[in-house]
């Protein structure tokens, strides 16, 4: 009698464990490895949305990036959202290209390729309109980025950006001098 009761214990415990282990997969992009993990079917999901999406924006056929994957059982209900995975695969996609849309006060300005070359031109457009002696600087200027997926050669040139952010931007500065 005992050791029916233990081997019912035991047989609930397993089928409790079981019903909450999932097959999770670690993910990698043309050999960048992504953080998190996703289910199986969310990668294949995700795989044929980013087909489809990069399709349409590149106006035809496109290649995918390699996608490798780690399969591993974890208990867990649901991995990363598909998609971040489903953004990360096609912004790596022949034909696509990943850019952000500038707007300053509401108004689009342009598309920068390379987030990081941004910044360093808005820092540029803050050293170049305060004074030395400013104790702190910024924007009194509303500048937003969003994420986009264009054809691949649709971003604005940097130098040509940069030039419409200067024009349009406000500085404010705090200044120690009196």
């Amino acid at each position: 009698m005992r050791i029916r009761k233990t081997a019912a214990i035991v047989l609930g415990a397993a089928a409790f464990l079981l019903a909450w282990l999932r097959p999770m997969c670690a993910v990698s992009v043309d050999g960048t490895r992504l953080l998190g993990e996703w289910r199986l079917s969310d990668v294949e999901a995700a795989r044929a949305e980013a087909l489809a999406a990069a399709e349409e924006i590149a106006r035809g056929e496109t290649r995918l990036p390699e996608l490798e994957y780690d399969t591993r059982w974890r208990f867990a209900a649901s991995g990363r959202e598909r998609s971040e995975l489903t953004r990360a695969i096609l912004g790596e996609a022949e034909g696509v290209a990943r850019v952000w849309e500038v707007s300053v006060d509401g108004e689009a300005i342009g598309l920068a390729a390379d987030r990081s070359a941004l910044g360093e031109v808005l820092m540029a457009a803050i050293a170049e309109a305060a004074p030395p002696d400013s104790l702190r600087a910024g924007f009194s200027s509303e500048i937003a980025l969003r994420e986009l997926y264009v054809p691949e050669g649709a971003a604005t040139d940097l130098m040509e950006l940069s030039a419409m952010i200067r024009s349009l931007v406000r500085v404010t500065w705090v200044s120690s001098s009196l």
